[in-house]
């Protein structure tokens, strides 16, 4: 049992290994965004982005809606101010809806698959 403490060592590293790490040694492996898994990952990142800002929209179409007020005359200031930017909000928010409808059609992969890949890919 005497024998056992001289036989082991704590020393885990040394202490010059980490303390020159600089920030610009940190880069992004740009070749992992050029993969495919790294593709699929900006897609779905894309995907979420669109969801998310559709989300917004939807929640500033309401509260712009709702605060048009029925009773107010139309074509004064505040009237047409609020009815525009729902208007708009609509009109932004049915884009991001679509982007994302074909980030998801892109990230699912829709109209490829390993049987038609192989029989364009095989055969020429």
């Amino acid at each position: 049992m005497a024998e056992f403490p001289s036989k082991v060592s704590t020393r885990t590293s040394s202490p010059a290994q980490g303390a020159g790490t600089s920030v610009s040694a940190l880069r992004p492996d740009l070749g992992f965004v050029r993969s495919s898994l790294g593709a699929l990952m900006l897609l779905q990142l894309l995907m979420i982005f669109n969801v998310g800002a559709t989300v917004l929209y939807i929640t500033a179409f309401i509260a712009c809606s709702a605060a048009v007020e029925l009773t107010s005359l139309k074509g004064t200031r505040p009237y047409n101010q609020r009815a525009a930017a729902s208007f708009f909000a609509c009109l932004v928010m049915i884009a991001y809806g679509v982007s994302a409808f074909f980030s998801f059609q892109a990230w699912r992969g829709v109209g490829s698959n390993a049987a038609t890949s192989q029989m364009a890919g095989g055969y020429a």
